[in-house]
Order: structure tokens, then sequence, then C-alpha cells
């Protein structure tokens, strides 16, 4: 064997087990990840706060590995680009501080990653970027697994496979009385005592146990040392917070005036036969068309036009 093919057979057998290394080591990293995930998850006294900075600083020793390996080694902007993919990753890692990640929080990211990229040369960073959309794509994953986010299509899914009468005794009976939503809403900063509630919600005696024995069953709140105070359950803070972000985000009362279609409706008496015009909704508000090219002096946007 010449000695050509022998010098090309020692890079081929170095290039191997430098990948090979590379692996090690990040099975090393994944099972000091999923150790540290058990004893965290087994200690009583561990916290979020402190699960989710052990996690942060697992996730940062695995992307420093994955990109010191994975990118470009020949490049000038080599140092530069590292530097701004590591603060992109660590800023990914911070939207473990929010109670929960929605999927308009991963499109923000996802966006920021796109003009990044854009600033790249096609075809010479490529590579590069390879390497940190797949730190990215893991970091999702470990939002997945902590239930933290669920894009939309996640969601989707789960819908099929919602237990209607257990949602129903759970879930939607407790919530759905008024009184018993004034209730959670007393306790949402603090816990209180019969009477405290009793003042709050202007529920008196039966009335007022009735309605907390049903929170309680349902798990939504608690009741400290057997006669104590009462205090929010979690299940009962993520319901209630649920609650306020599904009326804020579907319904509000503009929102709910436009659904029904009532700003695209004229008083009966202006609709007379021959005279019935084109109506505009601005902001819920009804009125005659504009002109075709006129623009909303407020925000310079053209008025959408509705026929009837």
């Amino acid at each position: 064997m010449s000695g050509k093919n022998m010098s090309s057979n020692d890079a081929s057998i170095e290039k191997e087990l430098g990948q090979l290394k590379e692996k090690v080591e990040e099975l090393s990293l994944e099972l000091r990840h999923v150790i540290a995930l058990l004893h965290t998850s087994q200690t009583v006294t561990s916290n979020r706060s402190d699960l989710f900075d052990l996690l942060r600083g697992e996730a940062r020793e695995k992307a420093a590995t994955r990109l010191d390996s994975g990118m470009t080694k020949r490049c000038d902007m080599r140092k530069e680009c590292r530097s701004r993919f590591m603060g992109f990753l660590d800023d990914n890692m911070d939207l473990l501080d929010l109670p929960r990640i929605d999927e308009e929080d991963i499109n923000v990211r996802i966006e920021l990653l796109e003009s990044i990229k854009a600033k790249g040369i096609l075809g010479r960073c490529d590579g590069c970027f390879t390497e940190v959309g797949t730190l990215f794509q893991q970091q999702m994953d470990l939002m997945r697994s902590l239930k933290l986010y669920r894009s939309r299509e996640d969601m989707r899914s789960s819908i099929y496979t919602l237990p209607e009468m257990e949602v129903v005794k759970t879930l939607l009976e407790p919530l759905s009385n008024g009184q018993r939503l004034s209730i959670l809403k007393s306790l949402a900063k603090t816990p209180r005592s019969f009477s405290e509630l009793s003042s709050l919600t202007s529920l008196r005696g039966g009335n007022l146990l009735f309605h907390l024995q049903r929170l309680m069953t349902s798990g939504m709140i608690s009741q400290r040392s057997g006669r104590g105070d009462y205090a929010l359950s979690e299940r009962g803070m993520k319901a209630l917070e649920m609650i306020n972000d599904l009326y804020q985000r579907t319904l509000n009362t503009e929102d709910v005036r436009l659904a029904n279609g009532e700003a695209k409706r004229t008083p009966e008496r202006s609709l007379k036969v021959g005279q019935m015009d084109d109506i505009y909704v601005e902001k819920g508000r009804m009125g005659p068309s504009p002109p075709a090219n006129s623009l909303n002096s407020e925000n310079g946007h053209a008025r959408q036009t509705v026929s009837k």
C-alpha cells in the first residue's frame, strides 16, 4: 500500500474518531441532563426556579459543545457568529421564566433567526445555521417536555382525545358559576378566611360553604389545616389564568360584536329600497363608505369595505 493511501486512510480514521468523540460528548451531556431532571423531581425542596436554572446551564453547555464541533472551522466570522448564536440560544431559554409559552413567542424567535440568517452568505453559512436550527429545535422539544409550550398543531391534535365527561365534571361545571369565579378571583393574590371571602363575595353561610366545597372537590382550592384559610391550588391558578387569557384573546366586547356581524348592520329605517349603500367597518364603528382610495387618518390604512 502506498504512503499516499495510508495517509488518506489515517485521515479518514481520525475524522471518524473525531465524530465519535463528539457523539460521546453529546450523549454524556444528555445523560447528565436526564440525571439532573430525575434528581430534581425526587427532591421535595427543589423548586421550579432551581430546576430551570439547572436546565439552562445544561442546555448552554450542550449548545457550546455542538457549535464548537459543528461550525465551519476556517471562517473569519466564526468567532462573531458563535457569539451571536449563543446569545440567540441563551435568550430562547429565558422563555422558561414564562408561565406558558405561546406559539407567538416561538414565532418571534424564528423570525429573529431568519433575520440573522438573511445576513449570511448563501451556501457558505448553511452548515452553521443547520447547527443552530437543530439546537433551537431541541430547545423547543425541552419546552414541550416541561409542558410549557404546545404548538397550535399539538393542541388541535389533542382535541380528539379530550375526555368529555371528565372535562365537564372537573373543569367546566366548577367554573360555570359566577359566584365560584368570584371566589377564585378573591383568592388569586392571597389565601382568605371564610369571613373574608363572605365579605368579598357577598355570599353568606351555607351558600358560601356550598360553593367552597364544590371548588375543593374539583381541586381548584384547598383549606389549610382543616379549618384554616382557603387558598388557590396550582390547578385553580392555572384555570383562572386560562380563563383570563381566553377572555382577553377572544371574548372582549368588540370581537364578539364583530364576530356576530353586528357592526355590519344598519338600522332598519335607513335601509329603504333602492337606498342601500356600502358600509365600512372601522374599529367597530359603522358609516357610509368613503372613496375607494381614501385612507383612515388615524392609522394610514385603507378602510375595509363591506358590500351589503
